[in-house]
C-alpha cells in the first residue's frame, strides 16, 4: 500500500511539473519570459524564439491576444502580430483589429500597423475587410500596401470603391497605383473595368500600368471583354473622350485590346479582330503592330475563319511582323495555310524565309518532308547571293554561313518525320514532348492541346519548365486550351498548380522568361479559379 501511494505521489508530481511555468510547451512559460524581459528588443527576441521553437499552437492564442492588449511598445506588438498571424485563427480577428492605430504618425507604430494588417490578411476572414479598408487611409505607405494586398486576397467587394478612389488619385504614388490595380483584378468586380481600361494606356512619371491593368482585366473576365470590344469598335464614348483629353493614340486600344481578347478567348471578339487584320494607319509601324496583335489573338482563340486572311498577310517580308502571322497560323493548326507559307519561305531575306519554313514544319504532313531537303540544298547558293546583294552577319564566309543555315532547315525536317512516325497516335505525340528537338516538342504540344482529351493534361503540365521559349509557349497554350475544353482536364492540371506557382516565383525577374511567364501566370490563375 505504501509503495502504491509513493508511486501515485510521484506520478502526480510529474504531471504537475509537465504543466508548470518551466515547460516551453505551455503559454505560461512564454508569458513569464515576456514579463521577465524588460527591454523592447528582449521581448521581441522572446516572441521570435516562440515562433521558431515549434511550440506555438492555438492554445497560446488567449495569452498572445492578452499581450497584444497590454504591451505598450509598438515594436513588441509588431512581433506579437506576426506570431498571431502564423496561427491564422478566426478568433484573432477582434484582438488584431483592436490593436490597430489608424492615426499613427511615428515609424514604430506604423510598423506595428503593417504587421497587424498582414496578420489580418492571413486570417482569410471577410469580416476583416472593414478594418483593412480603413487602413487604406493610413499615412504610412507600407501599411497601405499591406492593406491593399490583403483586401485583394480576401476578394472583398466592399473594398472596390475605396481601391478605385486610390487608383485614380493623381497624388497617389505610382507603386500604390499598381498595387491597387492588382487588388482590383484579384477581386474581379466589374465596377473596376472603366478605370482599368483607362489604366491600360495611362502613364505617370514615365511609368506604365499596362502589365497590371491587362492582367486585372483578364481576371475580371467577360465584363472586361465587353468593354474591350466596345473600345475597339469605338462605341465607348466616355473612354474615347478620356483618351483624347489625355493624348492617347487611338490605335492603342486596337493594339492592347487585341492582346486581352486573345487572353480571354471570348468568341464575341472574333469579328472585330478579323477586321483589325486590315487595320490601316499612316505610321506603318502602328499598322503592323495592330495587325500582329490581332493575328496572334485569333490564333489563341483558334478562329478557323482567320486562316485565310492571316495567310494573305504573309507577303510581309519584315521577319518580326511575319513571325507573328506564322505563330498565329501555327496556333490555328490548319494545313490550308501551308501553300502560303511555302510561298513565303522562298521570298525575303534569310530571317523572313526561315520563319516561314518553321511554319511549314509545324503545320506539315509527311508529304512536306522533301521540301526541307530541297530548301537545304538550295540554301548555300541563296545565301551567297544574299551576301553579295546586301551583306550581313557571317557574310565574310558565305559558304560556311550557307551550310549553317542548311543545317537549321534540315532540323525542321524532323517535324514532318515525327508526323510520319506518330500520325494520329496521341500516345506517340505524348512521348514526343520529351524530344530533343524543340520544334518537335512544339508540334506535339499543340497536337495534344487540340485533342480535347483530358488525359493529356498531366503530360503537358509536367513539361511547363521547358527552356525553349517557343516550345514553352506551345505547352502553356495547349494546356490552357485543354483546361478550357474539359473540367476533367482542369482537375488534373490543378494538381500541378503548386509546381507552377513555385516556377513563377523562381523565375521572377528572369528576363529570358518574363514574356512567356505572363501566359503561365494566366494559366495559374485559371487553375486557381477552376
Amino acid at each position: 500500500m505504501l509503495r502504491f501511494r509513493a508511486t501515485l505521489s510521484l506520478a502526480l508530481a510529474l504531471a504537475l511539473l509537465s504543466g508548470c511555468k518551466s515547460d516551453p510547451n505551455t503559454p505560461e512559460y512564454w508569458e513569464k519570459k515576456l514579463s521577465d524581459a524588460k527591454r523592447g528588443d528582449a521581448k521581441i527576441q522572446v516572441v521570435e524564439a516562440l515562433r521558431t521553437s515549434g511550440n506555438l499552437k492555438e492554445s497560446f492564442l488567449p495569452m498572445l491576444h492578452q499581450q497584444l492588449t497590454t504591451q505598450k511598445r509598438p515594436e513588441v506588438k509588431a512581433a506579437l502580430a506576426r506570431a498571431v498571424g502564423d496561427l491564422k485563427s478566426p478568433s484573432s480577428l477582434q484582438p488584431l483589429q483592436a490593436a490597430l492605430d489608424p492615426e499613427a504618425t511615428d515609424t514604430d507604430t506604423a510598423l506595428a500597423n503593417k504587421e497587424l494588417v498582414a496578420a489580418l490578411g492571413k486570417l482569410g476572414d471577410p469580416k476583416a475587410a472593414p478594418a483593412l479598408t480603413g487602413m487604406l487611409k493610413a499615412k504610412d505607405s507600407y501599411t497601405r500596401i499591406e492593406a491593399i494586398q490583403a483586401l485583394g486576397l480576401l476578394r472583398a467587394p466592399e473594398a472596390v470603391e475605396p481601391l478605385l478612389k486610390l487608383a485614380s488619385n493623381e497624388a497617389t504614388e505610382p507603386f500604390l497605383h499598381k498595387k491597387a490595380i492588382e487588388a482590383l483584378g484579384r477581386i474581379g468586380d466589374a465596377r473596376a473595368v472603366p478605370l482599368l481600361m483607362q489604366m491600360l494606356t495611362k502613364e505617370r512619371q514615365g511609368i506604365s500600368f499596362y502589365v497590371e491593368s491587362s492582367y486585372a482585366l483578364y481576371q475580371v473576365g467577360a465584363p472586361a471583354a465587353e468593354a474591350v470590344i466596345a473600345a475597339m469598335e469605338n462605341r465607348d464614348a466616355a473612354l474615347a473622350k478620356w483618351a483624347q483629353d489625355n493624348g492617347v493614340n487611338p490605335a492603342s486600344y486596337a493594339m492592347k485590346g487585341a492582346q486581352i481578347l486573345g487572353d480571354l478567348r471570348d468568341p464575341r471578339g472574333e469579328a472585330v479582330l478579323i477586321k483589325q487584320l486590315g487595320f490601316t494607319n499612316a505610321d506603318p509601324r502602328i499598322q503592323a503592330l495592330v495587325r500582329m496583335q490581332a493575328a496572334e489573338a485569333l490564333g489563341r482563340m483558334r478562329s478557323q475563319a482567320a486562316v485565310r486572311p492571316i495567310s494573305a498577310l504573309l507577303t510581309e517580308e519584315d521577319p518580326t511582323v511575319r513571325s507573328s502571322y506564322v505563330r498565329a497560323l501555327v496556333l490555328l493548326g490548319s494545313h490550308d495555310a501551308v501553300p502560303a507559307l511555302q510561298k513565303a519561305a522562298e521570298k525575303g531575306d534569310w530571317y523572313a524565309r526561315e520563319v516561314a519554313m518553321r511554319g511549314v514544319a509545324l503545320l506539315s504532313e509527311a508529304q512536306e518532308q522533301p521540301l526541307f531537303t530541297k530548301w537545304a540544298q538550295a540554301e548555300p547558293a541563296v545565301t551567297a547571293k544574299e551576301c553579295q546583294d546586301s551583306g550581313g552577319d557571317g557574310c565574310e564566309n558565305p559558304d560556311a554561313l550557307g551550310m549553317k543555315r542548311a543545317e537549321v532547315i534540315l532540323r525542321y525536317a524532323k517535324v514532318p518525320e515525327a508526323v510520319k512516325t506518330c500520325g494520329v497516335d496521341d500516345g506517340c505525340w505524348s512521348r514526343k514532348l520529351a524530344d530533343k528537338e524543340a520544334s518537335v516538342v512544339e508540334r506535339a504540344a499543340l497536337k495534344l492541346g487540340r485533342s480535347r482529351n483530358p488525359q493529356h493534361a498531366a503530360a503537358l503540365a509536367e513539361r511547363l519548365s521547358e527552356k525553349d521559349l517557343d516550345a514553352r509557349f506551345a505547352l502553356i497554350q495547349s494546356l490552357d486550351w485543354l483546361v478550357s475544353d474539359s473540367k476533367e482536364a482542369a482537375v488534373k492540371a490543378r494538381e500541378a498548380l503548386p509546381k507552377i506557382q513555385s516556377q513563377l516565383a523562381d523565375e521572377k525577374g528572369n528576363s529570358t522568361f518574363i514574356k512567356v511567364n505572363e501566359d503561365l501566370r494566366r494559366l495559374a490563375f485559371r487553375l486557381e479559379r477552376a
